[in-house]
């Protein structure tokens, strides 16, 4: 067995050689090489979800992946990833799961002809400065430092205090509603397309995942509808997450003993003004209803919750 973190180890090495042998070349080749990944992984999905990163996708991911688990007695340990369930029972569908940060690099967004056009989409949004935010921590805490410039993230990135990031940050505020902007019209170019919001997924998971299954032309019980909702429930994600429960990095803590680094960190509706003072809030407010399209439902009251 080999000992604990030598891949990481392995890891850095790698990052290092590549570095030193290909120079100013590595993030572009990387980069290259990653949307070829995610272009031939999207070509072969019957669906793609996707959402800016910290919006909710891996806990979305977690009850449509328990929804098949329990329909088809497959392992609760393995989450959907393109075809992880569908080699287990066909009947799953292959799904891409992504930001399409790096498809975009070959493929902007709002271009055509888009490779998503053929594709059911499933497009996930949350309140901007929520997913701000949260992807502040993220930087802070998860962003593997191996990978930060391929990511093209700044290392002071996480050196600014909040709302310097939610203002002044390549990855703030406006560059959140800049993509939700994007992929609005994006949506548009795609006729099977189906647009779910967090909140009203934190609201009431069920009826939301009633509407995912008839999008995917699937069925499943009441029961599984509750039992998925619950299996994914912030505090059970939390300690199965402390715990390594699933079988993929993606849903492990960086380091148990800091909240921050865990993939489910809060999870809360708004949780936004809980750092930002009162003017500060207002910034930011203003800024969305002044920039981002109203076909999601955000606006200078807030994040609401559709009835």
């Amino acid at each position: 067995m080999a000992p604990q973190g030598s891949g990481k180890k392995v890891s850095a090495l790698g990052h290092r050689i590549s570095r030193a042998l290909l120079g100013k070349h590595r993030v572009r080749l990387m980069r290259w090489l990653r949307a070829r990944r995610d272009l031939r992984r999207l070509a072969q999905s019957d669906a793609v979800f996707i959402s800016y990163a910290k919006a909710g996708r891996t806990w979305t991911r977690v009850m449509i992946s328990r929804l098949y688990q329990t329909k088809y007695g497959l392992p609760d340990s393995i989450v959907i990833d393109g075809d992880s369930l569908h080699r287990l029972n066909t009947k799953v569908p292959r799904m891409l799961f992504t930001m399409g940060n790096y498809i975009a690099d070959r493929y902007p967004v709002t271009s055509l002809p888009s490779p998503y056009t053929d594709h059911k989409v499933i497009f996930l949004a949350r309140h901007p400065a929520d997913t701000a935010v949260s992807f502040y921590f993220h930087l802070r805490n998860r962003v593997n430092p191996n990978l930060k410039d391929v990511k093209q993230v700044a290392d002071a990135e996480g050196a600014r205090d909040i709302f310097d990031h939610l203002q002044n940050s390549p990855r703030g505020l406006r560059h959140v509603i800049l993509y939700m902007n994007d992929w609005a019209i994006a949506l548009g170019h795609c006729p099977h397309n189906l647009l779910l919001r967090y909140e009203d997924l934190r609201a009431d998971p069920v009826p939301q995942l009633r509407r995912i299954a008839a999008f995917l032309g699937d069925d499943f019980t009441e029961s599984q509808f509750r039992d998925a909702a619950d299996f994914a429930s912030f505090a059970k994600l939390k300690e199965k997450e402390r715990e390594n429960f699933f079988a993929t990095s993606k849903l492990q803590a960086r380091d148990t003993a800091n909240p921050d680094s865990f993939k489910v960190r809060r999870g809360k509706v708004g949780g936004y003004v809980d750092y930002l003072t009162p003017e500060q809030t207002a910034w930011v407010e203003a800024t969305i209803a002044r920039d981002l399209n109203p076909v999601f439902g955000y606006s200078s009251a807030g994040p609401t919750v559709a009835g």
